[in-house]
């Protein structure tokens, strides 16, 4: 690929129908296939088409609603499709904003956890820093996502302070171990100050017991952060709503639409339950941002961007497209294919399950007969996935259980049916036996 585009940079200007044919013939070979409903990868879905269509419309336009004088429409869109984000999830939001992606969202929401720390002890972390705080302790599960840690660092809050969970059986928060930790800190003079829950995580599609860790939250006044990237949206669905009970009781939540939403890449949402707070913890200017005579809200001071993309165009453009019971009828039909396949897998001679399936991900692996679990039979399923992603049919990844190396495909897809899911199982049929032969 590096050889195909890498070039000096032209010293002459060309015409902008051949630029794009170049651009197009050039990077063609090496665009992985996301479109296309056999991509299990990840947690990827595909562009919905009034989402592409609206998406290349706002960047004709060109709008930036970082500044409401610079797209006074484009930032009102924003906060009404904000609004409904929050209506359709049932959390009571009342500070909100678009970011680049979830891992964007964590951090504008783990920054106003930080602010309300330093609130709680009468520090100004906004002019003295972190380093004015007292020592606290910020906890997730072994599941917890890097993007968390990411954000983490990104902060000044640091990796020291996180206290990592195990999980149950079922891959979700152990909640009694959480409370030990909790109160083996609070001996030790170390104070709670932030748990991130996940609604759906990466690796298996469980969610933590959100109730029990509001009701733990009640009782120690720590921040309650959920990373619901893509999981948040299993409320639309009757089967799985109950797995995330208690998504609402949350402090701040992190919301991916590039997933679920199927929306362009980098289209995120953070949102806060308490908007004043929110607000305070980014509030500033600079005097050359002239504001307009009767100006709305200015949305760089509700995150850590200022210029931007007009995102909510696509996001209003998608909803409108789907209307709220297409979005319902979206998450339940790919739960329904996850159990299809995972009732596939379970039906298969040689493949097997590795994990509960309670959403929309599947663990599997190809097992031949007499095979133990250990490094043999994880390198045979390392195998079996990259022959799989190497066929161009579908695509899964891989996931590390504690029972070894497994394929993992996730369902979040618009175009994903049948079809796909069993032509995922049967390719993986074939390469593990020909691979184990």
């Amino acid at each position: 690929m590096r050889a195909l585009v890498d070039e000096p940079l032209p010293q002459e200007p060309a015409p902008v129908d051949a630029v794009l044919a170049e651009l197009v013939e050039k990077v063609s070979p090496g665009l992985a296939g996301t479109t296309s409903g056999g991509y299990f990868g990840y947690v990827t879905g595909g562009v919905l088409p009034a989402a592409a269509i609206a998406q290349a419309w706002a960047a004709a336009v060109d709008q930036n609603p970082g500044l409401w004088a610079l797209g006074p429409a484009a930032s009102e869109l924003e906060h009404v499709v904000l609004a409904w984000i929050a209506d359709l999830l049932g959390y009571p939001a009342g500070g909100a904003t678009f970011t680049s992606g979830a891992a964007g969202a964590n951090v504008v929401a783990l920054a106003v956890a930080r602010h309300a720390l330093g609130r709680k002890h009468g520090v100004d972390v906004k002019r003295q820093g972190v380093r004015a705080l007292s020592e606290f302790a910020v906890y997730g599960s072994q599941e917890l996502h890097f993007t968390d840690v990411k954000a983490l660092w990104t902060l000044g809050l640091g990796s020291d302070c996180l206290r990592t969970v195990p999980v149950d059986g079922d891959y979700r928060f152990d909640v009694r171990a959480l409370r030990e930790a909790i109160e083996r800190d609070r001996e030790a003079g170390v104070e709670p100050a932030i748990v991130v829950a996940h609604a759906g995580s990466v690796n298996t599609g469980a969610s933590d017991p959100l109730e029990q860790l509001a009701a733990l939250r009640d009782e120690h006044g720590f921040w309650l952060h959920v990373d619901g990237a893509f999981g948040a949206f299993l409320r639309l669905c009757e089967r799985t709503a109950p797995q995330v009970a208690g998504l609402e009781l949350a402090d701040s939540l992190a919301v991916d639409g590039h997933k679920w939403l199927n929306l362009p890449n980098g289209t995120a949402f953070a949102l806060v339950r308490d908007g004043a707070l929110h607000r305070e913890a980014f509030a500033g200017t600079a005097a050359y941002l002239t504001r307009a005579s009767r100006p709305g809200e200015d949305m760089h001071e509700l995150g850590v961007e200022a210029s931007r993309p007009w995102r909510g165009a696509a996001a209003w453009a998608a909803l409108k497209q789907l209307g709220r019971s297409g979005v319902v009828d979206l998450v339940t039909r790919c739960c329904d294919l996850t159990r299809e396949l995972a009732a596939l897998v379970e039906a298969s001679p040689r493949l097997e399950l590795t994990a509960p399936v309670p959403s929309c991900v599947v663990c599997f692996r190809y097992r031949p007969e007499g095979w133990a679990e250990g490094e043999r039979l994880d390198e045979l399923n390392r195998r079996i996935q990259h022959e799989v992603a190497d066929t161009g049919d579908v695509f899964a990844t891989g996931a590390s259980l504690a029972s070894g190396f497994s394929l993992r495909a996730c369902i979040v897809h618009w175009r994903t049916t049948e079809e796909h899911v069993r032509a995922l199982v049967d390719q993986a049929e074939r390469a593990g036996e020909r691979l184990s032969r």
